[in-house]
C-alpha cells in the first residue's frame, strides 16, 4: 500500500472511533514505519539486508510506539486508539504474508530478508496497491467536498449574524 492508501484508510478508521480527533498525530503514525525504514534501506543497507521494510514495521518497534503513547505525559489524545493508526500499518502491508512475517517478529525469526527486486511474492499485490489508493483518493474527494460544504455554511452563517 503507498500514501494515500495508509493515510486516509486510518483516518478513515480513526475517525469512526473517535469523530473529534485531531488527525495529524494518526497521519504521522500511518507513515512513521516506511518514514523511519525507507531511510535506513538505503543509508545502512548492510544492516538490513537492503531490505527497505526493517525495525519500523516490526513488532518490537510498534511495542516501543505504544510505551511511548502510554507514558507521554501530554495527553495525545487516546493512546490505544493512536497505536492502532501505527499498527494498522502492518494490516495494510499485509505483514504476516511471506518473508514479511520473519521481519514482523524480528528479531524472533532470525535477521530481515534480503530485498527483491521483484518484490513480494504476494498474489495480486498490483490491484490491492491500486484499490487502496483508490480508495484513499475518494476519501480525500469526501473530506474536501465536506470541508468545501463547512466554509460556505459558515461563511453564510456569519454573513446572516452580521447587522
Amino acid at each position: 500500500m503507498h500514501i494515500l492508501g495508509h493515510t486516509m484508510l486510518t483516518v478513515a478508521a480513526a475517525r469512526a472511533v473517535d469523530r473529534k480527533i485531531d488527525l495529524r498525530l494518526p497521519i504521522l503514525l500511518s507513515l512513521l514505519p516506511d518514514l523511519l525504514d525507507k531511510p535506513i534501506g538505503v543509508l545502512l543497507p548492510a544492516l538490513v539486508n537492503g531490505n527497505t521494510r526493517n525495525f519500523g514495521h516490526t513488532l518490537l518497534v510498534s511495542s516501543v510506539v505504544l510505551v511511548a503513547l502510554l507514558a507521554s505525559p501530554r495527553r495525545l489524545g487516546n493512546p490505544l486508539l493512536l497505536w492502532g493508526c501505527y499498527a494498522g500499518h502492518f494490516l495494510l502491508d499485509r505483514m504476516w504474508l511471506g518473508n514479511d512475517l520473519t521481519i514482523l517478529c524480528w528479531p524472533l525469526l532470525g535477521v530481515f530478508p534480503p530485498w527483491s527486486p521483484d518484490g513480494p511474492p504476494t498474489p495480486y499485490l498490483m490491484p490491492y496497491n491500486i484499490a487502496g489508493e483508490a480508495l484513499g483518493l475518494a476519501l480525500v474527494f469526501r473530506l474536501a467536498r465536506r470541508r468545501g460544504r463547512s466554509a460556505r455554511t459558515s461563511a453564510l452563517d456569519q454573513c446572516a449574524e452580521s447587522p
